[in-house]
C-alpha cells in the first residue's frame, strides 16, 4: 500500500506555488470584502510602498531614468530606489501595466512572493528530508513565518526572502565540489560557479543591504558547516572557490551596484555606527525576552510592540516564528542531536548567540547603531528543515518533548506579562504590562489555538491510522499527512492575524479618505513654474502620487547633500523623514516652496487648524478635505544674490532664531569661495545676523529675490536650464538642488564653476545682464559602472572557455 507519494520535484514546486499563492489570497480575502479594492494595510505598505512603486512605475514609463525632480529636494533614480524596488523582478512585472492598477496590484504581486518562497524553499528543503510532504510543510514554514508577516508592512523585503533559499542552495553545489575531497588537480566548477555568481548577482541587485547580511550569513555558514572535517588545502579551495564566484557576480552587477553605493554615500544613517556599552549589551533585558517570545508566538507588527516591547525594536522586524511549531521542531532536533556534532545544530545556535549580542546581530547590518533583525530569515529556512526533519520520523519522542518545551515557554510568557506592577501613584496593578493589549490577545489566542491542535496531533494521533472504530480505512491516514494540513491552517491563521491586526489600526473612514485624497484626485495647484508643495504628517507621501516636488518626505535613501544642507542650514537631523519645523520660513523661501496642504479631514491637531500655521502663509482654496496655503514669500528657483557669507561666519552666529532667515539675503559658501569671491560680490553685512530679522524686513528680503529670480526653470532627467533676468551687476544664482557630484553647468554655452551652496546645494557666478544657465547630470559610477560589468562578463566569457577546453582536454 502507497503511503507517501513521491513525485518530480517541478510537479511539487508547482504544487506548493500555486497553494502559497491561494493561502494567501484567502487570509487576505477578507479585507478584500469588508473594505474593498484597493488593499490597505497600514504605516510604510500605506505611506511608502504604494506611492514609491507609483512613483518609479511613472518614471520608467515616461523615460526619466536618471533624476527624479519628486522625491524630496531632487534626488537620482538609483539613490532613491535601487534600496526598495528597482532591482526587484515584481517592480518590472508592473511596468506593463497602467499605473492605475498598481494598487490593485500589490496584494497579488506578494501572494506571488510567497508562491515564490515556498517554492524556493521546497527545491532547498528537499534535498534534505526523506518525505515529499515533509519538504512541503517546511517550504510553507519559510514561506509563511512570522517574519514574512511581520514584513508585510515593508513590501519590499520579502523579495530577498522569496529568492534566499537558491542562493544557498547555488552555495552548496559550489560548496561540494570541494567538500571531504582530496582532490590531486583543480576541479573546474563549470555550471556550479555559473549558477552561483549569477544568483550572487540577482541577490545584490535585488537589495545592496539584505545582500550585505547575506555575505556575513554564508561567512558563518562556511565556518560551521565545511571548515569542520575538512583539511586546509580543502577550505582553502572552497573559500577561493566561493570568493571568486561572488566577486565575479559582483563584477557582472557592477553597472548597477556600482551607482546604487554612490547614491547612498554620505546618508547620516550610514555613519551610525554601534560602539561602547551598546556593542555588548542591549538596553534592556527585555530584549533578550522579546527575542525569545518572537519564536514562540505570532509575533508583534511593526510599530506596535506587546509585552517585553522596547522602543529599540519598533521597526526591528524582530519575528521568527514558524506557523503552529514555534521552536517545537528545533528543540526536538537538538534533543533528537543531544551527543552529536550536528552542523545545523551548531548554525542554528550560533545565530541565537548573534541575536543575544547587539554588535554581533549589527555585523548584519553593516554595524548600524540602530537595532536591526532583519536577517532572521536565513536561520528561519534552517528552523523549518529541521523542523520538517524531525516531523518525518516515526518515534516522535523527541517532537513531543519539543512541543511541551514550546508550550512551557510560551505560558511562561503569559505569566509574566500578567504580572502586578506599580502604577504611576504607587498603586500594584495588574496586565498593565501589556501594550497595545487587542493586538496581544489576538496573538495569544492564535498561538494558543495552534498549539492545542499541535499537542492533539502529536500526542494523539498515530503515525499511520489503518482503521477508525471497527472501520478498515481504504486508504490509512497518515499522521504526516495531518500535519500538513495543520500547517496550511496555521499559516493562514498567522497571516490573517497579522494582516488584521494591521489594518485594523486604520479605520474604514481612514482607507476611504486615503483612497480618495491620494488615488482617485490631485490637488489643483495654480503655476506651471517649478516649485515645491509641502503636505502635513496625515498625508505624507502623497505628493509622490500626485507628481509634485515636496519639502515633506519619508523616504531613506536620499543624497548625502541633502542631509548636509538641512542639518547645518536648518538644524533638522533627518533620519528617515524630511520635514521642516513651522518656524523655518527662510529655508521654505529659498526652497521654492509655493503652497502648504493640510488636510483638514484627517488631521484634527494640524497646525492651521489650531490657529498657529506658518508666517505669511494664506488659505487660498480647499479640495477634496485638503486645505491649500500660499507662501506669499515663495521665491521661484534660481534666485540671484548680491551677498554670501563664509562657512566660518554662519557657524558663528549665535541667535539661531535667525539663522535660516539669514538665507533670505546672503547665500552660503566655504571659506575658500568667499575668498575668491572677495572683490566681485559682498560679504554680508553683520548687522543682517547680529539680532532678530523683523518678519517684515524678511518680507522684504524675499520679495526682492522673487523680482530677480530665474524667469524660467525647466528641470529634465539628465539636469534643467535656465534663464536668468536682466540682472544689473554680478551675482550669484543659487539653485536648491543637491550638489551632487557629476553635475557639470555651462553659462551661455561656456562650462562654469558650481559652488557648493548652503553646505549641500549649488551656485553659479553670473555677470550682469540675461544668461541661459544649463546644468547637466551623469550618475557616480555610470561608466565605471559599465566597465566593470563588461570585465564580470569577459571574465565569465574567458572561464567559460577554460571550462570547455578542460572537458575536451
Amino acid at each position: 500500500m502507497e503511503y507517501y507519494r513521491t513525485r518530480p520535484t517541478h510537479i511539487r514546486i508547482i504544487q506548493i506555488m500555486v497553494l502559497s499563492f491561494v493561502m494567501y489570497m484567502v487570509a487576505a480575502l477578507p479585507f478584500f470584502i469588508t473594505r474593498g479594492m484597493p488593499f490597505f494595510y497600514y504605516g510604510d505598505y500605506n505611506v511608502q510602498q504604494i506611492p514609491f512603486y507609483m512613483q518609479a512605475h511613472r518614471a520608467i514609463r515616461n523615460g526619466e531614468l536618471f533624476l527624479n525632480w519628486n522625491v524630496d529636494l531632487g534626488t537620482t533614480m538609483m539613490t532613491s530606489f535601487s534600496f526598495y524596488l528597482l532591482g526587484s523582478p515584481f517592480f518590472w512585472l508592473t511596468i506593463p501595466f497602467p499605473e492605475s492598477a498598481i494598487p490593485y496590484m500589490m496584494p497579488f504581486l506578494m501572494a506571488l512572493k510567497y508562491a515564490i518562497c515556498a517554492g524556493t524553499a521546497y527545491f532547498y528543503i528537499r534535498k534534505h528530508v526523506i518525505r515529499d510532504e515533509s519538504a512541503m510543510i517546511g517550504a510553507l514554514l519559510y514561506a509563511f513565518s512570522g517574519f514574512n508577516a511581520c514584513n508585510i508592512v515593508f513590501n519590499h523585503f520579502t523579495d530577498v526572502v522569496a529568492f534566499f533559499p537558491l542562493f544557498l542552495y547555488t552555495f552548496d553545489e559550489l560548496m561540494e565540489i570541494d567538500h571531504h575531497q582530496d582532490h590531486w588537480f583543480y576541479i573546474p566548477a563549470g555550471k556550479k560557479l555559473v549558477a552561483f555568481s549569477l544568483m550572487t548577482l540577482l541577490m545584490a541587485v535585488i537589495n545592496y543591504y539584505f545582500f550585505f547580511g547575506q555575505v556575513v550569513f554564508l561567512l558563518i555558514y562556511f565556518v560551521v558547516r565545511f571548515v569542520p572535517g575538512n583539511r586546509p588545502k580543502q577550505i582553502f579551495r572552497m573559500f577561493l572557490r566561493a570568493l571568486f564566484g561572488g566577486v565575479l557576480g559582483c563584477l557582472i552587477g557592477g553597472f548597477y551596484l556600482l551607482q546604487a553605493f554612490y547614491g547612498i554615500t554620505g546618508n547620516d544613517r550610514l555613519s551610525e555606527l554601534m560602539i561602547g556599552y551598546d556593542a555588548v549589551a542591549y538596553p534592556s533585558m527585555k530584549m533578550l525576552w522579546d527575542i525569545v517570545k518572537s519564536m514562540v508566538m505570532i509575533p508583534d507588527i511593526i510599530g506596535k510592540g506587546t509585552v517585553f516591547y522596547t522602543g529599540e525594536v519598533r521597526v526591528a522586524s524582530l519575528a521568527a516564528y514558524l506557523p503552529v511549531f514555534g521552536i517545537a521542531g528545533v528543540v526536538a532536533y537538538f534533543i533528537s542531536h543531544k551527543f552529536k556534532k550536528d552542523e545545523y545544530k551548531r548554525l542554528l545556535l550560533v545565530c541565537l548567540i548573534f541575536s543575544f549580542i547587539p554588535i554581533l546581530n549589527a555585523s548584519f547590518s553593516m554595524f548600524n547603531a540602530t537595532y536591526y533583525f532583519r536577517w532572521f530569515y536565513m536561520p528561519i529556512l534552517f528552523m523549518a528543515m529541521v523542523t520538517a526533519k524531525m516531523i518525518e520520523r516515526g518515534r516522535s519522542i523527541h517532537l513531543k518533548k519539543g512541543v511541551l518545551i514550546t508550550n512551557f515557554v510560551y505560558i511562561v510568557i503569559l505569566l509574566i506579562s500578567i504580572f502586578p506592577s506599580y502604577d504611576k501613584n504607587g498603586d500594584i496593578v495588574f496586565n498593565k504590562l501589556i501594550e497595545n493589549t487587542k493586538i496581544y490577545e489576538k496573538q495569544v489566542v492564535g498561538t494558543a489555538v495552534m498549539m492545542v491542535l499541535l499537542v492533539i496531533t502529536v500526542f494523539a494521533f498515530p503515525k499511520c491510522l489503518r482503521k477508525i472504530g471497527k472501520k478498515t480505512l481504504k486508504k490509512p491516514i497518515m499522521r504526516l499527512n495531518v500535519l500538513f494540513v495543520l500547517t496550511v491552517f496555521g499559516s493562514v491563521l498567522t497571516l490573517f492575524l497579522m494582516l488584521k491586526a494591521g489594518s485594523d489600526l486604520i479605520t474604514d473612514y481612514g482607507k476611504e479618505q486615503w483612497e480618495i485624497q491620494m488615488l482617485k484626485t490631485s490637488p489643483k495647484l495654480e503655476g506651471d513654474e517649478f516649485y515645491r508643495i509641502e503636505t502635513d504628517d496625515t498625508a505624507t507621501n502623497y505628493e509622490f502620487v500626485w507628481g509634485k516636488s515636496s519639502l515633506h518626505s519619508f523616504i531613506s535613501t536620499i543624497p548625502g547633500e541633502t542631509f548636509d544642507f538641512l542639518g547645518k542650514t536648518g538644524g533638522i537631523n533627518r533620519s528617515v523623514e524630511t520635514k521642516i519645523p513651522a518656524e523655518k520660513v527662510g529655508l521654505r523661501a529659498i526652497l521654492s516652496q509655493k503652497y502648504y496642504l493640510e488636510n483638514s479631514i484627517i488631521n484634527k491637531d494640524g497646525i492651521f487648524n489650531n490657529g498657529d500655521g506658518i508666517e505669511e502663509f494664506i488659505n487660498v482654496d480647499s479640495r477634496n478635505g485638503i486645505d491649500i496655503y500660499y507662501n506669499e514669500n515663495y521665491i521661484p528657483m534660481g534666485i540671484a544674490y548680491d551677498y554670501y557669507i563664509a562657512e566660518s561666519d554662519y557657524e558663528e552666529m549665535l541667535n539661531d532664531g535667525i539663522r535660516d532667515k539669514v538665507l533670505s539675503a546672503g547665500v552660503i559658501v566655504s571659506d575658500d569661495d568667499a575668498d575668491q569671491l572677495e572683490g566681485e560680490l559682498e560679504e554680508l553685512p553683520e548687522a543682517y545676523y547680529q539680532a532678530e530679522i523683523p518678519i517684515e524686513f524678511f518680507n522684504m528680503n524675499c520679495e526682492e529675490k522673487r523680482e530677480t529670480a530665474c524667469v524660467s526653470f525647466k528641470p529634465d532627467t539628465h539636469g534643467f536650464s535656465a534663464t536668468t533676468a536682466n540682472l544689473d551687476k554680478t551675482k550669484l544664482i543659487f539653485f536648491s538642488v543637491p550638489n551632487m557630484d557629476n553635475f557639470t553647468m555651462t553659462v551661455d554655452g561656456v562650462e562654469a564653476e558650481i559652488i557648493n551652496a548652503d553646505y549641500g546645494m549649488m551656485a553659479v557666478k553670473v555677470s550682469a545682464g540675461v544668461h541661459e544657465i544649463r546644468a547637466d547630470y551623469t550618475p557616480k559610477g555610470y561608466g565605471q559602472g559599465i566597465i566593470l560589468t563588461i570585465i564580470g562578463i569577459a571574465v565569465l566569457s574567458a572561464y567559460l572557455v577554460f571550462v570547455r577546453f578542460y572537458k575536451q582536454r
